[in-house]
């Protein structure tokens, strides 16, 4: 049995600082103000509960990084954000399955008919599944990254967390930027913007990013050294009309296409997982009879209109389209032998629109309420293809492919109200609940006569199903004097229940592929706030989430070569745990970030969960690291001669092993009598480092950089591939380059 290691601390650990930093805060000598040279840290204003709102005042663990820090610490992509963010993990390999977890729990939604537990949203808009996740961060103004539930505000499928991308709107300056970038593997990076005022009322902002790079990963089969490219472009275009004084109007048009060979890891079996492999020993060697390869174009566009009305209250209408498309072939087998290859193509169209009244800030009562309608059309058709030689062995037909297709249609309507009520000078109630009902149909079919031996189901499903919930949250939040604030808060999500659309053989078909939707409570309590004059900030949260009904994605082995998808209900799930985020301007050049996540996570009740059927219960939760904590030294140095300023950054991250499927297994036995080291992924530490120089009044910048500075070689993740084959993710080794950018 897993035991929490978190909870008879939890409370100790976080509060013995707060009265620490009280007593830092309340130092307020006329000696120190005047010694003090720097003008401290500037204070961070975030729409995390969609008013504009100081972030010490928000009872929510959050962590933002606005332009300048997405600039200096060279992120690129989603993914490249969880260095920096305790307890977030990004998978790093297909986009195809990107998975974002916060706190130990999110999911990858592989099949149209399962969802995300982490809501990603661009500008207020919800971008969707798992293919829709991972984009370049064009633009942008800031990212928030919300821990724990946030069912109240953002409704469905944020029982970990959210994440908020707020793009730079137009303005009224004529003003743009050009960049470029190369580096080694061959990357090259091109970026642009240009904001054009067209009257005084009128202006617009067109944004745009293309990047490639060679892959680092080489297929003896068939001799492409490239695989694990990236070839992406990206772009936005917004116009925004101020028709008066109490109307605005911004019109925003996004997209990326993006066609790569994509990533699908290193076998360390052949298929079945009966043996060692020794076609590619090698690191980054894979030896497949076809490259993997996966497409996506993904577009959206949205309407936000905001009025202010004479009473001091405003609204807000969020009107918006977005469109997903995504293919994804891949030699399934893992082995130079032409086996099988399979081939998906799904689709995502959504159209939401969001209503919301907001109060007056500065009031005794402060709220937003709203309602929220979103509609989805889901489609899928995957098809896994058999060779004459598969035939010999598995029994398969070539002319007779195993295949399934059909469509999801999801609807969900959404009443929602949250605020906060100043119950005296330091006392304030939050408040918070979102009615939700969700409707989804599904018409689907799979088609596994040939199949062989692997015994995939032949059958079809119609049906439907709703969801209905009420999501609660309550907040005290008290503020120990201006420069400190304390919050003890709970909150409640749920996480849509759905269907296993894939693969699968007749007794999971038979046995029905519907699943509950699963819900969570989460008790929080926090400590934010700066001390010596501001030039200290700080953010402490512990916290202990209850899920139910918790959703298990899993591949099950069902012995004699044959392999399911299983998505059930397990009872229940318990996670602990602690976030610290520390911003220190140490002097007016040098400033020090650090940020620490501890975790202690277990599946609390999950019979027949474990391999073979066994007990899970007690196990830790996959992709869960226990302690994980980023350290950042950045140092500003004044070149006269060169007209600029010297900017030296130096980050550093670490990251402890964890388990990567319910078993807890870090060695798997093999039939052959062989063992592998599987199930579990090691600790890993990376240094990222950037030099460069930026001109005294900011429009030049020049930048070397490098990322995995010391090419440390570390695993991401292991799985069980559908057929069997055990498979290893490698993360990327050393990147750098230089980087260039003129502002005008």
């Amino acid at each position: 049995m897993h035991k929490s290691k978190l909870n008879p601390i939890l409370i100790s650990i976080l509060m013995s600082p707060v009265f620490a930093f009280n007593s830092m805060a309340q130092v307020d000598t006329e000696t120190t103000v005047a010694e003090k040279k720097s003008k401290g840290l500037e204070r961070i204003l975030v729409t995390a509960q969609k008013r504009t709102q100081n972030i010490n005042e928000v009872p929510i663990s959050i962590s933002t990084m606005n332009s300048d820090a997405i600039s200096q610490t060279g992120v690129r992509q989603l993914k490249d954000v969880a260095e920096f963010i305790p307890n977030l993990v990004i998978s790093d390999g297909t986009d195809f399955t990107s998975e974002v977890r916060i706190r130990g729990v999110g999911a990858n939604s592989r099949n149209i008919g399962f969802d995300t537990r982490v809501g990603v949203y661009l500008d207020g808009v919800y971008l969707g599944q798992s293919p829709a996740l991972n984009q370049e961060l064009l633009d942008l103004e800031r990212i928030e990254v919300l821990r724990g539930p946030q069912g109240t505000l953002f409704g469905k499928n944020t029982v970990a967390g959210a994440i908020n991308l707020i793009s730079k709107e137009p303005s009224d300056t004529l003003e743009g930027h050009i960049g470029a970038e190369l580096g080694n593997l061959n990357a090259k990076q091109l970026t642009a913007s240009l904001n054009l005022p067209i009257s005084d009322k009128l202006a617009a902002k067109f944004s745009f990013n293309k990047q490639t790079r060679d892959g680092f990963v080489t297929n003896l089969a068939t001799g492409n050294d490239n695989i694990n490219e990236q070839d992406a472009t990206s772009y936005r275009a917004q116009v925004r009309y101020d028709m008066s004084e109490s109307f605005k109007a911004n019109l925003s048009i996004d997209g990326m296409q993006s066609d790569r060979t994509s990533y699908t890891g290193e076998p360390i079996t052949d298929t079945f997982g009966r043996e060692l492999t020794s076609e590619s020993p090698k690191l980054f060697e894979i030896s497949s009879t076809s490259d993997p390869v996966e497409e996506r174009d993904i577009n959206g566009i949205a309407l936000t209109l905001d009025w202010s009305l004479d009473n001091g209250h405003d609204v807000r209408s969020i009107t918006a389209f977005r469109d997903s498309e995504i293919s994804y072939s891949n030699d399934s087998d893992y082995s130079a032998l032409d086996l099988l290859h399979i081939g998906y193509n799904d689709a995502y169209e959504q159209t939401s629109q969001e209503f919301q009244y907001i109060s007056p800030a500065n009031s005794k009562l402060e709220y937003v309420a709203g309602l929220y309608l979103y509609s989805q059309d889901s489609e899928t058709s995957r098809t896994v293809f058999a060779s004459p030689i598969s035939a010999q062995i598995f029994g398969t037909d070539p002319s007779n492919p195993t295949r399934n297709h059909g469509d999801v249609e999801t609807t969900t309507v959404a009443l929602f109200v949250s605020g906060d009520y100043e119950l005296s000078e330091h006392l304030k109630l939050g408040f918070g609940v979102r009615l939700s009902t969700e409707d989804k149909k599904v018409d689907w079919e799979t088609i596994g006569t040939g199949s062989g031996a692997f015994g995939i189901a032949t059958g079809s499903v119609i049906d439907k199903r709703t969801d209905n919930h009420i999501a609660p949250t309550v907040s005290l939040n008290y503020a120990l004097n201006d420069d400190l604030n304390t919050y003890i808060k709970y909150g409640n999500g749920y996480k849509s229940g759905g269907y296993n659309l894939d693969f699968i053989d007749t007794s999971t078909l038979e046995g029905g592929i519907g699943y509950d939707k699963e819900t969570v409570d989460n008790f929080e309590i926090g400590v934010k706030g700066s001390a010596l004059d501001k030039n200290l900030s700080f953010s402490f949260a512990a916290f202990h989430a209850k899920y139910s009904d918790y959703q298990v994605s899993q591949f099950i082995d069902l012995g004699e070569g044959q392999t399911s998808i299983s998505i059930r209900n397990a009872a229940e799930v318990e996670t602990n745990g602690l976030e610290a985020e520390i911003t220190y301007l140490l002097t007016d050049e040098l400033t020090l970030n650090f940020a620490a996540g501890l975790l202690d996570t277990e599946f609390v009740s999950f019979p027949g969960g474990g391999a073979g059927g066994s007990d899970a219960s007690g196990n830790q939760l996959p992709k869960a690291p226990e302690a994980s904590f980023n350290l950042g030294l950045q140092y500003y140095y004044p070149i006269d001669v060169f007209g600029a300023d010297l900017l030296a950054r130096l980050d550093y991250s670490y990251s402890d092993s964890y388990y990567t499927d319910v078993n807890n297994i870090n060695i798997q036995l093999l039939a052959s009598g062989d063992s592998v080291r599987f199930g579990s992924v090691p600790s890993n530490s990376l240094l990222n480092a950037r030099l460069g120089l930026i001109s005294h009044n900011d429009d030049w910048t020049v930048s070397l950089w490098a990322r995995n500075l010391t090419d440390e070689v570390y695993l991401t993740n292991n799985n069980r591939d559908f057929f069997g084959t055990l498979v290893n993710y490698y993360g990327t080794p050393r990147t750098f380059g230089i980087e260039l950018e003129y502002k005008f």
